[in-house]
């Protein structure tokens, strides 16, 4: 539990499906001190009846407009669909309120810096929802990293999905739907912050595998950083197998975490294991070897994720708590999220699916 000296901030929560309802009205449960939920909007009266049966004093609205005009509504967490989401945070911004923002911020990249000059002219009161970056597993996968115990990093392979034959809205192009858009913006967002500094080469590959819709369920992006390091990313709507969440190779060792675990596993060289300057021959090897032999002493352990209340994706309301109280910067830019939403238009554009 937080506990806070300042008032909890009042929202009114604007769509309510699979993200306002089932993960945003939950998440916001486990925060009492710091909101409140003041009003719900959404065109579906059954889906409005029972956000008012767990808050009875909450006001509820069909209409979008009626919401961002209750003067009790400091801040408009928006989670209707996706290719409403810039019109709708551009509509709450006018209004001066702070707005939350569900990924993807918008459908295009042209879309996005309409919103950079709306949030601009209303002071910086977009917060956006970048939520896996507060994820354990690549919160582990980063400390991993930044430890050194793998040495000079070159590839990291994120693999995220399962078979899902999908018939909604997520599976149609016109609605914005799609892996790219939806799953991509999140695991895109993770990406960037690995490779830490822009990519210079981007290659992708878009299908439709299972998916019932027209939208793609099948995103394979692969990204290189100046420095060489590559980061493959692998979204299917048809996946099967159980490939590792997160698989980060470096020249010294490697760490694999698979989906759903709790513990990921870490084999490296032993670092006091003094590695001896060879240099490479022309001459014939030893049949049956690639070179001369070489002892190398593998350590390998088990690496626990950190799960505790003090940890996870949800924390990231904390965030935007701070931001609106305490006046904490918000560590997620909407520049970062418009780099996002960049690479994301390039490789639709690009992509070979129609």
């Amino acid at each position: 539990m937080i506990h806070t000296t300042r008032p909890p901030v009042k929202i009114g929560i604007a769509g309510l499906g699979r993200a306002g309802l089932e993960m945003h009205c939950e998440e916001l449960a486990k925060f009492p001190e710091l909101f409140k939920i003041v009003a719900v909007c959404d065109p579906m009266k059954e889906r409005r009846d029972i956000v008012r049966e767990t808050y009875p004093e909450c006001r509820s609205y069909r209409r979008y407009a009626d919401l961002i005009d209750d003067p009790d509504v400091e801040m408009v967490d928006i989670a209707t669909r996706s290719d409403d989401h810039a019109a709708h945070a551009i509509q709450a911004l006018k209004s001066n309120k702070w707005v939350h923002l569900e990924r993807p911020i918008c459908s295009d990249h042209d879309e996005a810096m309409v919103l950079r000059a709306a949030a601009m002219k209303a002071g910086n009161r977009l917060l956006v929802r970048q939520n896996y970056r507060y994820e354990p597993a690549f919160i582990k996968v980063k400390e991993i990293i930044e430890s050194g115990v793998l040495g000079n990093i070159y590839n990291i392979v994120m693999r995220r999905g399962t078979y899902n034959r999908r018939d909604d809205w997520q599976a149609v192009k016109r609605c914005s739907g799609g892996a790219t858009l939806s799953q991509g913006s999140a695991f895109l967002d993770q990406a960037l912050i690995l490779l830490k500094m822009p990519p210079v080469k981007v290659w992708a590959d878009l299908k439709r595998v299972a998916s019932v819709g027209d939208a793609e369920d099948y995103m394979h992006v692969l990204l290189r950083n100046q420095a060489g390091l590559t980061v493959d990313i692998k979204y299917s709507g048809g996946r099967i197998s159980n490939d590792p969440l997160f698989r980060v190779c470096g020249k010294k060792g490697e760490f694999t975490l698979y989906e759903n675990e709790t513990e990921g596993l870490l084999k490296y060289i032993n670092p006091k294991q003094e590695l001896r300057r060879r240099r490479a021959s022309v001459r014939t090897p030893t049949l049956g070897s690639f070179g001369r032999p070489e002892q190398i002493d593998w350590r390998e352990k088990k690496v626990s994720l950190k799960t505790d209340g003090e940890s996870g994706m949800d924390l990231i309301w904390v965030h935007v708590f701070n931001a609106i109280r305490e006046n904490i910067n918000y560590p997620i830019t909407l520049d970062s999220a418009i780099e996002v939403i960049r690479i994301l238009s390039i490789i639709k554009k690009d992509s070979s699916f129609a």
